[in-house]
């Protein structure tokens, strides 16, 4: 676009004029933020931390179109696996149901909550007749799904299978991927955890529309410009009108934990993240010693200064790399050959090779078959 000396000083005055409407609502902000932000000194305590991440397929470059695959990999900081599964996203409606029956820590869940598969969620598919068996579905949508249900799943294993910990759940404690009954009948197990084990639960995530629309007025007040760790809870007013549909999520049962602003170094412009503290937790002196604990976890933090390391660590357990990926990338690749007449192994190797070329920059090494 090419503007003349008119158009030009019309465009900036039109900027300006937006600009100075932006100060004033961002003023406007950051009087509420001085007002009703609350900082509180967090010390330090230990505890042992475990943190479940989910690694999907995308994530561990397993892509071989036109063959949708998806990998689900839960694994927690301490390297232990807890989910392995290999799913074809082309598939019948009833493969989800099957899962929820076969694979252990999932039934496990069902059994605790005391519901059916078709409780869970609205998002998966339900297997309702045979005729729907053979329509095939295909979608992402569901595995992304069903992984952040798995997780869940895993999270509140560890709940209640170990004792005194505090867990980290890889995101905030809400969830849009079941129904508010389930996620009510999950929020109720993990507190009964609490009271039972001595299980303290925090949902940690690495950014959130609350932290983007405040942290403009939060720099310019200087709120976390000090010399040690420390927290503020979010007021459920500024969290409403952060995004449009906050609303939505703090009148439904498909959030259990309160926002908070949280940094765990003492570094005068030290990393902030959004935590949720569940409910059960909200007492002042819990609250600051579940934190306190967090805290802890950052102590070695790398390579994100600040951010608590078991979840670092668990993503790396958690997602392919080296020879694991290149292993069971020649396993989808020999599955994929094995199906097709001798004719045609060269050409499906040729080109499955030369996908992978092109996604790791090149093509010399792998798009040819006799190189």
């Amino acid at each position: 676009m090419i503007l003349d000396n008119k158009q030009f000083e019309e465009l900036r005055a039109a900027v300006t004029e937006a600009t100075r409407n932006e100060l004033l609502s961002l003023n406007k902000l950051r009087e509420r933020v001085r007002n009703q932000i609350v900082m509180t000194k967090l010390g330090r305590r230990s505890l042992h931390t475990v943190a479940p991440v989910a690694a999907d397929g995308g994530e561990n470059n397993l892509a071989f179109e036109p063959a949708s695959i998806e990998m689900i990999r839960v694994a927690d900081s301490e390297r232990t696996k807890h989910v392995e599964l290999i799913i074809p996203l082309t598939t019948d409606p009833g493969t989800y149901e099957r899962l929820f029956e076969t694979v252990p820590v999932l039934s496990r869940m069902l059994d605790r909550l005391g519901i059916g598969y078709e409780d869970v969620s609205f998002l998966l598919p339900q297997r309702k007749t045979e005729l729907e068996n053979e329509e095939r579905i295909s979608s992402r949508e569901y595995a992304r799904i069903f992984r952040d249900i798995v997780e869940w799943a895993v999270l509140l294993d560890l709940a209640w299978t170990r004792n005194k910990l505090l867990l980290l759940r890889d995101g905030l404690l809400r969830t849009k991927s079941m129904k508010r009954e389930t996620v009510k009948r999950l929020a109720d197990s993990f507190e009964q955890c609490y009271h039972d084990r001595g299980n303290l639960l925090l949902g940690v995530a690495k950014r959130s529309k609350v932290l983007n629309y405040l942290s403009l007025a939060l720099t310019f007040e200087k709120t976390f410009e000090c010399d040690y760790a420390c927290f503020c809870e979010v007021p459920e007013e500024l969290e409403k009108d952060s995004y449009n549909w906050a609303r939505t999520w703090q009148k439904g049962d498909q959030v259990f934990g309160r926002m908070h602003l949280v940094k765990l170094v003492p570094l005068r412009r030290g990393l902030v993240i959004p935590v949720d503290v569940p409910r059960w937790l909200m007492d002042n002196r819990t609250r600051k010693e579940a934190l306190e604990y967090l805290v802890d976890t950052a102590d070695c933090s790398f390579p994100i200064v600040g951010y608590p390391y078991p979840l670092v660590k668990a993503h790396e357990y958690a997602v392919l790399e080296g020879l694991d990926l290149e292993i069971v990338g020649s396993m989808v690749e020999q599955a994929l050959v094995s199906f097709h007449s001798e004719e045609e192994k060269a050409r499906v190797v040729e080109i499955l090779r030369l996908g992978r070329g092109l996604q790791l920059g090149g093509w010399k090494d792998y798009g040819n078959v006799e190189g």
